[in-house]
């Protein structure tokens, strides 16, 4: 089969155009036909060599959707020509984390490309537990998104800062992947969403998907300005997509606040105050990959279209790369979705 290959560690011209072996279904596995893959920002810092442990000579990519080729002896759930989205993580199944629904826990979890085979490619073999059935009025792109980042996202909002009707978000990095489906998802739970951006042009895109306001702030200088739109009283929640940005988002959350950390784009520590944190009696919680139920929730969410999924453009396979440099350039509203070779 064709496949992308992370040929070595580096920029976007790491990844080459090879041919391949096809997966093999094991017994509990299924083999997909890729039609869309995602990319993510965890993609680039694989390729640049900034995930600790993570291999070179592997095929990226953890969002994808396709239909089901092939199926292993003991797969009972699924049939060829079942159009699938993959959980973005490997799991046991087993352990306690799982059975109590966890699977983002499991102790036994790996990520597609750093343990196993990627989605750059024309199949890739999942195991059948991790096949979710995508609704018939959501088309293949739209569901490569529904696990990361819709997915990574309601898991952030609804079940780590449970998120209300009425409250107030902070979403900072807005028109990132992340960003775009939070406001979204926000505003379908009822709440009020201040956005943040560096780029004045995409202000008003922001505002067209729900942002109740958009603060421009190249320079990550945006705590005074929510303070200011937010009486001096700060966020209720906040939704941290950068990390670096850390000690902006906690000054300008309010009493009680619950932070939600996804991002850590540019990986090194920032400084936190500890004397904020306790004055403002301010919850910090790290978040990431959703649960499988969560991911049947946000294909939910798509076939109900209180979410629409942002697809900046769709690009074929083989200019992987440009879509890396675009992404890395942060010339990108959405997701970059590949698709056809």
């Amino acid at each position: 089969m064709k496949a992308i290959i992370l040929s070595d560690f580096g920029g976007p011209s790491q990844l080459r155009l090879e041919d391949v072996p096809t997966p093999e279904a094991g017994a509990h596995d299924v083999l997909v036909q890729v039609e869309a893959a995602g990319v993510c920002h965890h993609d680039l810092l694989h390729r640049a060599g900034k995930l600790a442990g993570a291999p070179k000579g592997v095929i990226l990519g953890h969002e994808v959707a396709g239909r089901v080729v092939e199926t292993g002896a003991a797969v009972t759930t699924l049939r060829v020509g079942d159009r699938i989205t993959g959980y973005q993580r490997r799991f046991c199944g087993q352990c306690r984390d799982c059975l109590r629904g966890r699977q983002d826990l499991c102790r036994a979890v790996s990520l597609p490309a750093v343990d196993t085979e990627g989605a750059y490619a024309q199949y890739i073999r999942l195991p059948a537990v991790s096949a979710i059935r995508i609704p018939d009025n959501v088309t293949f792109q739209q569901a490569a998104l529904a696990s990361c980042p819709i997915g990574t996202a309601m898991r952030a909002l609804v079940s780590q800062a449970g998120l209300t009707a009425g409250e107030t978000v902070l979403v900072n990095g807005a028109s990132g992947g992340l960003g775009v489906h939070q406001i979204q998802i926000a505003r379908a739970l009822g709440a009020q969403v201040i956005a943040v951006t560096g780029d004045p042009a995409k202000a008003s895109r922001l505002e067209e998907l729900g942002a109740s306001s958009v603060i421009v702030a190249p320079d990550g200088n945006y705590s005074p300005a929510v303070w200011n739109q937010t009486g001096k009283r700060g966020v209720d929640v906040a939704m941290e997509n950068l990390g670096l940005t850390l000690p902006q988002t906690l000054r300008a959350t309010g009493m009680g606040g619950r932070i939600v950390v996804l991002g850590n784009i540019a990986p090194a520590p920032v400084e936190v105050s500890p004397g904020l944190l306790i004055g403002r009696r301010l919850r910090v919680q790290g978040s990431g990959s959703a649960t499988l139920d969560e991911v049947s929730q946000s294909l939910a969410m798509i076939s109900a279209g209180l979410v629409r999924p942002q697809i900046d453009r769709v690009m074929p396979f083989t200019q992987a790369a440009q879509a890396h440099a675009l992404l890395e350039a942060r010339q990108v509203n959405g997701r970059i979705i590949l698709s056809g070779w």
